[in-house]
């Protein structure tokens, strides 16, 4: 081949390598960027990608913005300590993931194709499949790391599951329990006349009305036909406002206040709540027996030392870590 040709060739070669190298040199500038180290776990990598994905999600949740974020909380900006807050939880979430490989802990490929299925129904929909592409797009995130963050979630979920199974509640403890929070197991049966207050405009007549029914039941009418006269509470007005038992915790604070602390057959005076204005009367009040609530309260025990237990592994687990931060490529994360 002639001389002159093969400099003509490798001349074309060169620009075209080039050219290459242009195209592409900012993919992987972006590419080595986002897996700078934020922190390193143990000798495993926590990427500024993965971050920024977390710290955004959490930024678009809230509504947040650069002003908000500039602000001061004792020393630092909220911008400084929502980061260190989501880096501390990624950290907490990468050790969590280590013990769940020393134990083999990993998802079925069904619980995979599970979530495929969850994510596939969601951008299906014409609304949802919408809002999930612009939320990825405003977080930073493709499908597949949005499908990462759920398999790590759910592999923690069965974590937890697996090392605290033996955390069970004792019949003593479920009897102790029962015993310190009797008040908790007390039913009341009450029936309300409501008078619905959808405007503030309507609070000043609404209360008068009230005041007015109230005035009848003492004067000696039923309360039940007063109920299927006047309350605006559709669902219960025709049983004369009748709301069944119910516990503490089961209705709006004022409402509750009101009716547990009534006797049976007491009509309370008008009662505010978000609703509009009530007028209660108890019918019965019972305490439950610890045979009626023993598979409640043995839940909620197993549940509370389950929930100790593993804050004392993970304490123990983040005491043994080899942890590092970079912040340096903490403070590069914006949004």
């Amino acid at each position: 081949m002639d001389k002159r040709i093969k400099i003509m060739l490798f001349s074309i070669v060169s620009i075209v390598l080039l050219i290459i190298v242009i195209a592409v040199t900012p993919e992987i500038v972006k590419y080595m960027d986002e897996n700078r180290a934020v922190a390193i776990v143990n000798g495993e990598k926590i990427t500024k990608k993965e971050f920024a994905i977390n710290y955004k999600s959490q930024i678009n949740y809230y509504g947040l913005d650069k002003a908000f974020l500039s602000q001061k909380v004792g020393d630092k900006t909220y911008e400084q300590q929502i980061k260190e807050d989501i880096l501390d939880s990624l950290i907490l979430r990468q050790i969590e993931l280590q013990q769940a490989r020393k134990r083999n802990i990993t998802l079925t490929s069904a619980e995979k194709k599970a979530i495929d299925q969850q994510i596939e129904q969601y951008k299906s929909d014409s609304q949802s499949g919408a809002e999930f592409k612009q939320y990825l797009q405003t977080i930073g995130a493709t499908e597949n790391d949005f499908k990462d963050q759920v398999i790590k979630s759910q592999i923690i979920s069965k974590l937890y599951d697996e090392v605290t199974k033996s955390q069970k509640a004792s019949d003593a403890e479920i009897e102790s329990y029962y015993n310190s929070h009797k008040s908790d197991f007390v039913e009341v049966k009450a029936s309300h006349i409501l008078f619905k207050v959808n405007d503030s405009k309507e609070e000043t007549a609404k209360k008068k009305k009230a005041e007015e029914v109230l005035q009848m039941i003492k004067s000696g009418q039923s309360f039940e036909k007063l109920a299927q006269k006047y309350s605006e509470d559709e669902t219960t007005k025709q049983k004369g406002g009748d709301l069944g038992y119910f516990r503490k915790g089961q209705m709006v604070k004022e409402f509750e206040d009101a009716a547990f602390s009534l006797n049976i057959g007491e009509v309370s005076n008008v009662v505010k709540t978000s609703y509009g204005f009530h007028i209660i009367k108890v019918a019965d009040k019972k305490q439950l027996s610890l045979n009626d609530v023993k598979d409640e309260i043995k839940s909620t025990v197993e549940s509370q030392k389950k929930d100790e237990y593993y804050k004392s592994l993970i304490e123990k687990w983040k005491k043994e870590a080899k942890i590092k931060k970079f912040e340096n490529v903490l403070k590069s994360v914006s949004i």
